[in-house]
């Protein structure tokens, strides 16, 4: 099929939540910090090669702490229907590209906050791929809640690799709770790609008519999926490691630039869209109005001005330094700047 198609990530490019961050914060006291701690451990696994492991697995390495604080899956669902925080022109971005096109999330959220998302958005459920979770299936026994609740204040205290990686490797791994971690595996990372791939085998699409847009560590698979096969592979207010794996990056405080970029590429192609950025640059108002034939669309791009760059090898730090500004902006310091 020559069909073109959409993939993106949630939190970010349509979402300003990071959902297990906010969770572990309302929840768990000095949770959002010790989040941050551990997302910061995931990274540093993920820079190490880890073999075997996946990016985006703080959302499995906070789940003992969850289960600690006796949260429950309708806690989650409860929260995050709760606490659903959209980029702007996110609901009509939503709404035009799937009349336009097969459109699809992939993301490492948990599949309660995905729900909830579509439920809210009116993205079709049937179309995403999320982390999924069965927290309540597991028992925590008293034993092991008295111990995380001490390695947390552990952690909290001595937050070097070290400390962590002794705790999950030689305590936490001997629990019964660990049963909770080993059954969740999370869609980041080479789960992104993965799941793309699905998405091509099962409604026979080409590689190359892929768009992607993501901006974590989570993303990077997905990213060079994208760019290596020649389809458009854009970080959206994304940090240094989706910078560096994108071909294109976008800052801005509206997202409904990727609307007409998708509109773009699915009438035009790959080269199409680098036709359109190389004009975007050089008059940015005569473009919008010479490709945009959404009038709403139009309206909020000459308003919300986007930054769109061309990823090189030589302007990746200067690209990162102005996605942080747009992306603190968007998502808070706290949120933006977790991997």
């Amino acid at each position: 099929m020559k069909d073109k198609f959409y993939v993106t990530d949630c939190e970010g490019p349509l979402s300003v939540n990071d959902n297990a961050y906010e969770i572990s914060d309302y929840f768990i006291p000095e949770g959002g910090e010790f989040f941050s701690i551990l997302s910061n451990y995931d990274d540093m696994l993920v820079e190490k090669n880890t073999e075997g492991y996946l990016a985006g697995s703080t959302l499995k390495l906070i789940l003992p702490f969850f289960k600690a604080y006796d949260l429950t899956e309708k806690d989650l669902i409860q929260f995050s229907e709760d606490n659903i925080n959209m980029v702007d022109g996110a609901y009509s971005m939503i709404s035009h590209v799937q009349k336009i096109m097969p459109f699809y999330i992939v993301s490492t959220s948990y599949n309660q906050y995905i729900k909830a998302l579509c439920d809210k958005t009116g993205f079709k459920y049937e179309n995403t791929y999320s982390t999924q979770l069965e927290l309540d299936k597991y028992d925590l026994n008293n034993d092991e809640q008295e111990s995380l609740l001490s390695i947390r204040e552990n952690i909290l205290f001595d937050y070097s690799f070290d400390n962590i990686n002794h705790y999950f490797t030689d305590v936490i791994s001997k629990m019964k709770i660990n049963e909770l971690i080993n059954s969740v595996t999370p869609v980041g990372g080479i789960g992104k790609r993965n799941a793309i791939l699905d998405i091509i085998e099962k409604n026979e699409y080409e590689p190359y008519n892929l768009m992607y847009t993501g901006d974590s560590i989570t993303d990077c698979e997905a990213l060079e999926y994208a760019k290596e096969n020649n389809g458009i592979s854009i970080s959206f207010n994304g940090n240094i490691h989706s910078i560096n794996s994108s071909s294109i990056s976008i800052t801005s405080t509206n997202n409904l630039i990727l609307a007409l970029i998708a509109e773009i590429f699915n009438n035009k192609g790959t080269e199409g869209v680098y036709d359109f950025i190389k004009s975007y640059n050089e008059d940015s108002l005569e473009t919008i109005l010479g490709y945009s034939e959404n009038n709403e669309i139009t309206k909020e791009l000459l308003v919300n001005k986007a930054s769109i760059d061309i990823v090189t090898e030589e302007n990746t730090e200067k690209l990162n330094e102005k996605s942080k500004i747009i992306r603190n902006k968007v998502r808070g310091q706290k949120i933006g700047n977790l991997g």
